[in-house]
C-alpha cells in the first residue's frame, strides 16, 4: 500500500519539492493516477511555470509501469511543470527514469536557487533586471517577481515597470489577470498616483484586474488590493471567472464580442 506523499511549494523560487517520506512503490497504474490526482491537487495554488524536485531515494518503479510514468511527466509538462530533477541518496539504487538525476537533496537544490545557507538566487543590477515576469495563459495571470528589494519611489520608476509590461503585452491576446509578489515590494505616495496611470492602460489592453499578495508594507500603501498569501490570491482569481475563456478583441483591444 502506497505511503503518503508531501509537496513543498516555494512559489517565490518557482520550485516545487514532492517528498515520500515513508516511500513510495509504483506497482500499477492504480499507483501512478494517486501520484497524479495528489500532484494535481497541489497546483491548485499554482500560476507560473515551476521546477520539480522530486525524491527518489525510497521510490520504487516496476519496469513495466516507466512508459506509464513517463507519459505522467508528459502532462505535468504542459501543466506548469518547466523541468523535472530527481534525487537520490544510494548507488545501487538509482532508478533507471529519463529525466535528470542527481546525486544528494543538498547537491540538486543548487540546481533549483534553494541551496541551504544562500536562499534564492537574487539578480544583482538596475530595476528593469530585478522585475520578473511569468506568463501563465492557460489560467489567464501575468505574475510579476522581484528578484530583489525594490522600492517604487519615483514617477520614473513606475514607468520603467510599463516598459517591461510592455514588452510582455505583445504576447497576450486573451484577457488576464496581474498578480503582484509584494514580499520584495513597497510603493511611494508620488509612485501610487503615477501606477493608476499604468492601470489604466494595461486595463485598455485586456486586463481585467490587478491585484498582489504577502505585502511587504502596509497594504494602502499598495495600488491595488493586497492579499496575506498567494493562495487566497490565486484563489479569488478563479472565484472572479479568470478562467472563463473570454475572448479580446485585437481591433478594439476590449474584452469581449
Amino acid at each position: 500500500m502506497n505511503k503518503k506523499i508531501e509537496f513543498e511549494n516555494h512559489f517565490s523560487a518557482r520550485v516545487l519539492e514532492i517528498f515520500f517520506p515513508e516511500g513510495y512503490h509504483i506497482h500499477s497504474e492504480e499507483d501512478i493516477s494517486n501520484l497524479k490526482n495528489a500532484w494535481v491537487a497541489n497546483l491548485k495554488s499554482w500560476h507560473s511555470p515551476y521546477t520539480c524536485l522530486f525524491d527518489l531515494r525510497d521510490f520504487h518503479i516496476s519496469q513495466e509501469q516507466i512508459p506509464a510514468f513517463e507519459n505522467m511527466l508528459k502532462f505535468f509538462k504542459n501543466f506548469f511543470m518547466r523541468k523535472i530533477i530527481g534525487f537520490y541518496d544510494d548507488e545501487s539504487k538509482k532508478p533507471n527514469l529519463k529525466i535528470e538525476i542527481i546525486f544528494s537533496y543538498d547537491e540538486a537544490i543548487k540546481h533549483t536557487g534553494l541551496a541551504r545557507g544562500r536562499g534564492v538566487q537574487k539578480i544583482k543590477g538596475d530595476l528593469r533586471s530585478a522585475i520578473q515576469i511569468d506568463n501563465d495563459f492557460n489560467a489567464h495571470v501575468m505574475e510579476i517577481n522581484f528578484a530583489e528589494n525594490v522600492d517604487f519611489i519615483s514617477a520614473a520608476d513606475v514607468q520603467i515597470l510599463k516598459a517591461k509590461l510592455q514588452n510582455i503585452l505583445m504576447m497576450w491576446h486573451t484577457p488576464y489577470s496581474v498578480m503582484f509578489n509584494c514580499v520584495n515590494c513597497t510603493f511611494s505616495q508620488e509612485a501610487y498616483r503615477e501606477f493608476t496611470k499604468v492601470e489604466r492602460f494595461l486595463r485598455g489592453f485586456f486586463c481585467k484586474s490587478i491585484i498582489g499578495y504577502a505585502p511587504k508594507a502596509e497594504k494602502e500603501s499598495y495600488p491595488f488590493i493586497t492579499f496575506r498569501s498567494r493562495h487566497l490570491a490565486a484563489a479569488s482569481l478563479e472565484n472572479s471567472g479568470i478562467e472563463s475563456g473570454e475572448v479580446a478583441n485585437c481591433s478594439t483591444r476590449k474584452i469581449g464580442t
